[in-house]
């Protein structure tokens, strides 16, 4: 009987993990689904102006990635540089990369939730948002600390009844203590994708905003 009870609370316990996981799993689907994921296979070419502004000082460059060539061009007021993704060799263009996948995760990031690979997803029921103190279903995404240019990075990302991203909140290399919360605000629609173009912390001293979006 000890041996049965055994048994049967491990399957239990394995099934209570795959629930969870799954769980994250479709959530992160219907995330990126009510972003517009599905229509981002007729996008051909994307421009958008990244903008990081402190107080008064705004940084910027510009993009444009040409998704079927898979070539991107950063545009800023000192350089134009144009290279291929999958031909990367040197220092030098990986630094750019970095920058384009940085500001590339600001724009679309819903759309990384069905993307990428090397993380994991964990839900929260009723958490309070950092900015609008309100209670939401959080969706934390916990990368592993052999993927990408900041492995090991997490995002806390508040949702509404919609799944939309109200608020999200980035914990550098997976601290605990928030690096950085802001908002997601300001919707706009091309060719099927929703992207929010301001991100403001809760003081508003610090925002990151893009301008000049088009998709092709």
């Amino acid at each position: 009987m000890k041996k049965i009870t055994l048994i049967f609370t491990i399957l239990t316990l394995i099934m209570s993990v795959s629930n969870a996981q799954l769980s994250g799993i479709d959530l992160a689907k219907k995330v990126a689904a009510a972003y517009g994921v599905d229509n981002f296979k007729n996008a051909k070419m994307m421009n958008f102006t990244f903008n990081a502004k402190r107080d008064t000082t705004v940084n910027s460059r510009s993009w444009n990635w040409n998704i079927a060539d898979n070539i991107v061009t950063m545009t800023t007021k000192k350089e134009t540089i144009t290279y291929k993704r999958d031909t990367i060799q040197s220092a030098a263009m990986k630094s750019v990369d970095q920058k384009f996948i940085n500001d590339q995760y600001w724009l679309i990031f819903p759309y990384h939730l069905v993307w990428d690979y090397g993380f994991t997803l964990t839900t929260k029921e009723k958490m309070l948002s950092p900015i609008a103190k309100k209670e939401m279903t959080v969706l934390t995404v916990q990368y592993n600390k052999q993927v990408g240019y900041t492995p090991g990075d997490a995002y806390d990302l508040y949702l509404d009844n919609n799944f939309m991203i109200s608020e999200w909140t980035y914990r550098k290399g997976g601290a605990e203590m928030p690096t950085l919360s802001t908002t997601w605000q300001d919707m706009i629609q091309a060719k099927g994708l929703i992207i929010a173009t301001n991100h403001q912390t809760i003081d508003g001293k610090f925002s990151i905003y893009f301008n000049g979006v088009t998709v092709k």
